[in-house]
This record gives structure tokens, C-alpha cells and sequence, in this order.
């Protein structure tokens, strides 16, 4: 009988000892910032990843800028890599007599400092106003909108949009989830039945 009490204890003290460290991983876990570096490590110390994809599974979100295609004349995005493979887009962007968003989902394909990618996705460009500057400096606008419309300022363009790019991925040392990317892209004006090819450069940095 009082093995079978010491044997009981000990099993408690166990099961307390291993609560209290779950809570303190469950505290730890969820004061932990989004935003903070999940980041992989050689044996000496420097920051290394094997692929494009081995760098996306362990940084899950990326900001950046662009310039062109779905965003206008410049634009900021976030991604969200859902997997490796695959990550949602959002972006806001503006030009001359415009505002722009894009809605979208990128695949990447497997790579190493170079890979390629595709995105498929949605974008609003618009114009409320009346005033101001003028639309007419967009070559996508104006091979959408007729005259009257860039003349008042006041339009909507939604844009189905296809891309096809290929990135630069930064795999190793201090700059290590830099991306620098480049691509070509096929707009589709829904309510004109308008295609217009364009092209966007831009820079990604992936925490």
C-alpha cells in the first residue's frame, strides 16, 4: 500500500511539473509576435536555407513594394504563405488620377536563388473625383477607358489578371528572406472585354 501512495505521488508531481511547463509554452506561444523572425540556422551560425520553399516554410509573411502590373504605377503588398507552395496576396497601389487593390494567390514553384512563380488574381482601379490630375499618363487606362471618362475623372476598371514571374530569393546571411522579383502580366478589363499585357518589377522582404 505505501508503494503504491509514493507511486501515485510521484505520477502527480509528474503530471504538475508537466502542466506547469505546457502553460508557460501556451504564454510564451501566444505573447509571441507575428512579426517576429521564425529563422533556420547552419551549424556556425549563419542564417541558410536549402530552397525557395524551405525559406517560405519558415518565414510565413512578406511585405514589399511594386511597381507596375496589377498595383498601377507603385503599390505595397503582404503576402501570406499559406504553404510553401502556394500564398495570398493583397495589395494597395496608386497612380495619376487613380487608386488601385489587387486581390490574389501565387504558386511558387520549387527553385533555388532563382524560381519561378505564377499569380492569378483581381484588381480595381478607380477614381471617384472630379479635378485633379488626370488618368490619361496610364497606358492601361487609356487603352480601357474612352474619353469622357478620363476627361471627368470619374471611372471604375476591374481587371482579371494572370502574371508570370521569376524571383530572386535570398537564402543566407543577414539579408537572408530579401526577394527581388520581376513579371509579366495579362489584365482583363471584365466589363470592356479589354486585354492589356503589362509588366511589374519589385522587392519582397519575407519574416
Amino acid at each position: 500500500m505505501k508503494k503504491f501512495i509514493v507511486l501515485a505521488m510521484a505520477v502527480a508531481i509528474q503530471s504538475i511539473a508537466f502542466a506547469q511547463s505546457s502553460a508557460n509554452q501556451l504564454t510564451l506561444n501566444e505573447n509571441e509576435s507575428v512579426f517576429a523572425k521564425n529563422q533556420k540556422f547552419a551549424t556556425d551560425g549563419v542564417e541558410l536555407y536549402d530552397s525557395n520553399l524551405d525559406l517560405k516554410a519558415h518565414k510565413r509573411l512578406g511585405v514589399g513594394a511594386m511597381i507596375g502590373g496589377a498595383a498601377g504605377l507603385i503599390g505595397l503588398n503582404a503576402e501570406i504563405n499559406v504553404v510553401p507552395e502556394d500564398a495570398a496576396i493583397a495589395g494597395l497601389g496608386f497612380g495619376s488620377g487613380y487608386t488601385s487593390f489587387n486581390l490574389g494567390w501565387k504558386h511558387n514553384f520549387e527553385g533555388y536563388y532563382l524560381s519561378p512563380y505564377t499569380k492569378v488574381g483581381y484588381s480595381k482601379w478607380f477614381n471617384t473625383g472630379s479635378g485633379g490630375q488626370s488618368a490619361d499618363s496610364s497606358s492601361v487606362l487609356k487603352r480601357v477607358l474612352n474619353d469622357e471618362e478620363i476627361r471627368n475623372n470619374r471611372f471604375n476598371a476591374d481587371f482579371l489578371v494572370g502574371s508570370f514571374g521569376l524571383e530572386y530569393n535570398q537564402l543566407e546571411g543577414e539579408l537572408a528572406g530579401m526577394n527581388l522579383f520581376g513579371e509579366v502580366a495579362m489584365m482583363a478589363e471584365v466589363k470592356r472585354g479589354v486585354f492589356v499585357p503589362t509588366g511589374a518589377v519589385g522587392i519582397t522582404y519575407y519574416y
